[in-house]
């Protein structure tokens, strides 16, 4: 039998349900008292996703694991995915102190690809975070994926991403470095804007 019909595979997934449910409810929570008591919101939008079963297989054979429940559990990290797109760079930083700084969740891991960007020019800043979801006789702690970035840092990762699926094959070395150029550019438009923000706030 397929493992995506079996009773484990969907027990195990309506866990990633439940911990996708409290990681955006308790960040609902943090995000808009910081914003109460700062008066200014970092938020532009955020978006949550489970991995479908397709990718969650795919991901499994890039690393040659065999095609398990416990080798979904012990291999991928972002069954469960979240990502916070906010106004400026600072405002990265600032979110990333607050998930860092609140006793709910359980920090894993965390790479800061702003400062250390991929070799494609991508720039986020990621976090792993156990999340505890309370059952009927114990607490379990669920990994999510959380992706901090800025509006220009998400617009060029959308803009590669459908340029890198649909001409997968098409992509030279020459556009490749135009890639790397463009994610380059959109990093001078987000520090131009914090420095315009920073004026701004100090004149305030």
């Amino acid at each position: 039998m397929e493992l995506e019909r079996s009773i484990e595979y969907q027990e195990m997934m309506l866990k990633y349900e439940f911990a996708k449910k409290k990681v955006e409810t308790d960040l609902e929570i943090l995000l808009r008292e910081y914003a109460f008591k700062e008066g200014y919101n970092p938020v532009e939008h955020i978006k949550s996703r489970i991995k479908s079963y397709e990718r969650i297989v795919e991901k499994l054979k890039r690393k040659e694991k065999e095609i398990t429940v416990t080798n979904i559990l012990s291999n991928v990290s972002d069954v469960v995915g979240m990502r916070i797109v906010c106004s400026f760079i600072k405002d990265v930083y600032t979110i990333a102190d607050i998930i860092r700084s609140t006793g709910e969740f359980i920090l894993k891991s965390e790479k800061d690809y702003i400062e250390e960007p991929k070799e494609s020019g991508y720039r986020s800043y990621h976090m792993i975070v156990l999340v505890p979801i309370h059952l009927e006789n114990r607490t379990e702690y669920i990994p999510v994926e959380i992706q901090i970035r800025t509006i220009a840092m998400d617009c060029w990762a959308s803009l590669d991403h459908k340029l890198r699926y649909r001409y997968p094959d098409k992509i030279s070395l020459e556009l490749e470095n135009e890639i790397v150029e463009s994610a380059n550019d959109m990093l001078e438009i987000d520090k131009k804007m914090q420095r315009i923000s920073d004026v701004i706030n100090k004149e305030v």
